[in-house]
């Protein structure tokens, strides 16, 4: 009786079924959890419009008529809606794929890509691997399925579908959309290049483009505009990239192998940061940027400077940490006014390189290294005012730490420090002095105090010091 109630007529067949599947997509705890309280919910009705249909049928023939046209019904929109969620875009890979293929959309007056055919679009990507399109890609279905053009197995498994890869035009309001597919080495600078040239064109007025920029890459601090194009992928950059009013350049972590053309027609560019780019040699022609104060080559793998610097006048900031570096570049010295110098997150085993050519330095960052002692050189340091020398191998601060006579803040934790000259008094305008205490007694940290009254001094023991370092490596 139980059964025949729950399960005496097709509808209740149905209604069962969907209560079913509906439980399990609960118990799932997934994303399909709310799916689940959906078929929950269709369920039930099922179950109330058989009970109205019972109760409204005159005869036993018009309830079954009933009965069948809306259970059959009921099928026919399950079936449409299951179709329509597995809606697809089923891409056509060139022959031998490996690398990195796309599809660039919204670019006015290219073919349209094909119509969907029982909710499959078949898209066939050129043997040069990117297609450029008119259709925009919010009018096709946001799920793929990959085949190659010599096998007609789904190759899915093996593709990297990334559906967000942006290029801002920069120099006007569009910027170009595409997808990009890849399998193997994955090397993204033939999309993005292609991508650039029709920035190129739009600026030019050859191309047209349907989609805005809703984000600006020129941003605004207090000293003015600057380009932030930072983890773009790119390897060139649009035309027009002079005309723009800017004084800084961010360009981090993308693919540049050199200092982009484009770059040197912005006048009056005061600061370049290229830091995390293939570039591993270092570009001469960094003098034709004449207004340049600061510069960043970190993490580039440059480790040598060939040329001559000394028409820099106005640089003032050099970046040359993470490189492994083993040896210092002489060529660093030639830059006549020199202020602020990073080698931090190198390999340098001494200060040897210091001489009087450096004289100028007021901030030098030395962290990271593998420097075992702070030798004669500190004598060309006197105008060093902050110096950050921390987790490197340094064993004491000897007397002539008297050298850095405006010395205003000292970075030395993560040292294996024991012993620290009285001669550090003289530095009567330290304010900042950080250090570990692991191999200092309290005799000495008291005569430390008493030296430099007027500094502040953080002593670590090992738990705090890796706390620091946690909070620098998340920041």
């Amino acid at each position: 009786m139980f059964i025949r109630r729950l399960l005496g007529s097709p509808m209740k067949v149905m209604a069962f079924l969907t209560t079913a599947v509906g439980l399990l997509a609960i118990l799932t705890f997934s994303y399909f959890f709310f799916l689940g309280i959906y078929l929950l919910g269709i369920g039930l009705l099922l179950y109330i419009i058989d009970f109205a249909l019972r109760k409204l049928s005159k005869n036993r023939r018009i309830y079954e008529v009933g009965q069948t046209v809306l259970t059959l019904g009921y099928l026919v929109v399950v079936f449409v809606f299951y179709m329509r969620w597995q809606e697809h875009n089923y891409i056509i890979l060139p022959k031998d794929f490996d690398g990195q293929s796309g599809i660039i959309f919204g670019i006015e007056g290219y073919p349209e890509l094909p119509k969907a055919k029982f909710w499959k679009r078949t898209i066939t990507l050129p043997e040069m691997g990117i297609l450029i399109t008119s259709t925009k890609f919010e009018d096709i279905p946001r799920m793929v399925r990959f085949g190659s053009a010599d096998s007609p197995v789904l190759v899915y498994p093996n593709v990297r579908w990334n559906p967000n890869v942006t290029v801002d035009c920069i120099v006007c309001d569009n910027k170009i959309e595409a997808w990009s597919f890849s399998k193997g080495k994955e090397d993204g600078s033939n999309l993005k290049d292609l991508m650039v040239s029709l920035c190129n064109n739009i600026v030019e007025g050859k191309e047209k483009s349907f989609y805005k920029s809703e984000d600006s890459s020129i941003l605004q601090d207090a000293n003015g505009n600057y380009l932030w194009l930072m983890n773009r992928g790119l390897s060139t950059l649009p035309r027009g990239i002079g005309k723009l009013s800017v004084y800084k350049a961010i360009l981090t972590d993308n693919n540049f192998t050199s200092i982009p053309e484009q770059i040197f027609e912005i006048k009056g560019l005061e600061d370049l940061v290229l830091a995390v780019n293939p570039l591993t040699e270092f570009p001469c022609e960094l003098p034709r940027l004449h207004s340049l104060k600061s510069v960043s080559f970190a993490e580039t793998g440059i480790t040598k400077i060939p040329c001559d610097l000394s028409k820099m006048d106005s640089l003032a900031h050099f970046d040359l940490s993470r490189n492994d570096l083993t040896t210092f570049p002489e060529k660093i010295k030639t830059i006549p006014s020199l202020k602020w110098l990073s080698l931090q997150n190198n390999k340098l085993a001494d200060i040897t390189f210091i001489d009087e050519r450096l004289q100028k330095l007021e901030t030098l960052y030395l962290y990271n290294n593998v420097i075992k002692s702070l030798t004669q050189e500190t004598k060309f340091l006197g105008n060093v005012r902050e110096l950050l020398i921390f987790d490197n191998e340094i064993d004491s601060i000897p007397d002539n730490i008297a050298d850095l006579k405006n010395l205003e803040e000292l970075e030395i934790w993560d040292n294996p420090i024991t012993y620290i000259s009285p001669k550090i008094a003289t530095l009567t305008g330290l304010r900042s002095l950080r250090l570990d205490d692991d191999f200092l007694t309290e005799h000495d940290k008291k005569n430390l105090r008493k030296w430099l009254p007027n500094c502040t001094i953080f002593f670590q023991t090992r738990a705090e010091k890796m706390m620091s370092v946690d909070t620098i490596a998340v920041n």
